[in-house]
């Protein structure tokens, strides 16, 4: 299991609301802000898209897909600061529901078509998988390329209304939003997380999967660096300088985190997250639980809801 993988499953991101719009003539959106990440797909014609400055705002062009990384302001409109109008579902639409049309602008002129899906991710780790974009990224698919192919297949569902619309609208996201992210991470290889450059070492990359496909296992450097082929000198090097931590601070902050998924979001006991992890004990688990947080488990959780500390992520 590849990192990009496990962070998609785990941050459970879903489609929450899609909508097919169509603007004329002189329009400008003001998106909803409280959203972790929205795609918005250009199916015809032009706009400009921007988030807290028009004086940055980006050309999109048919075929062009943004991505917002939120919670921030994002505007789309056909020039640069234009007078803009907000974006909102009507009262009686709510996720699950497909697709929402709009029309914005005037009655006449040239169109500009285009869909957003707005994502929900549940849980913290989507911190990790989302480090490393810029607010606003504008990817510009190849013709024939299977992102290009998968954004075809949106914007014909889209414009349908038939059974099952929102789940595969749901699936058909997923697909774009793992194409737009590998394409951009690719793209900017500087600002990308350490773990998506590790990737591409076939040493690291091969000790990375394990660990995700087995994190409750209790790995030493002589197991990961099997794994990577290496002896363990020169695995123990080649992670650290890649990763910016240690082998196993990597496969501890790994465990810590999936740790605090489960404090947050479930109701399991402490013995049950302590063996999911691969620790004998709730009492071990709660002693290194507190060594990296400086509270116990159960603590952590009480607190969860307002102001827990989450130092690490587990992923860099």
């Amino acid at each position: 299991m590849d990192v990009l993988t496990d962070l998609l499953q785990r941050s459970r991101a879903r489609g929450a609301a899609f909508s097919h719009s169509t603007a004329r003539g002189p329009w400008g959106i003001r998106f909803p802000t409280g959203g972790k990440l929205a795609i918005h797909g250009i199916l015809g014609g032009e706009a400009f898209a921007w988030t807290d400055d028009p004086g940055r705002s980006r050309h999109v062009l048919t075929g062009d897909v943004v991505l917002v990384r939120g919670p921030v302001k994002q505007f789309m409109a056909h020039t640069p600061g234009a007078d803009v109008v907000p974006f909102a579902y009507p009262r009686s639409a709510r996720p699950g529901l497909g697709a929402r049309r709009f029309e914005f602008g005037a009655e006449s002129g040239d169109p500009t078509t285009f869909f957003c899906g707005a994502y929900t991710f549940e849980g913290e780790l989507c911190a990790g998988l989302l480090a490393g974009l810029p607010d606003l990224t504008v990817v510009r698919p190849c013709a024939g390329s299977s992102l290009r192919a998968a954004l075809d297949m949106f914007a014909a569902e889209i414009l349908r209304d038939a059974p099952g619309q929102q789940a595969l609208l749901d699936s058909l996201l997923d697909v774009v939003l793992v194409q737009v992210l590998r394409e951009q991470l690719a793209t900017d290889l500087g600002a990308a997380p350490a773990w998506f450059r590790a990737m591409d070492d076939p040493a690291v990359g091969a000790a990375l999967r394990a660990v995700h496909a087995a994190p409750a296992r209790a790995w030493t450097v002589a197991d990961l660096a099997r794994e990577a082929a290496l002896s363990r000198a020169t695995f123990a090097r080649r992670f650290t300088a890649l990763l910016g931590v240690a082998p196993l601070t990597y496969v501890a902050d790994w465990r810590m985190a999936l740790a605090r998924e489960q404090l947050r979001d479930g109701d399991a006991g402490l013995a049950a997250v302590a063996r999911s992890l691969g620790y004998a004990s709730e009492f071990s688990f709660a002693a290194a639980f507190k060594r990296h947080h400086g509270m116990a488990p159960g603590r952590w959780r009480t607190s969860a809801g307002t102001a827990a500390p989450s130092p690490r992520t587990g992923v860099r």
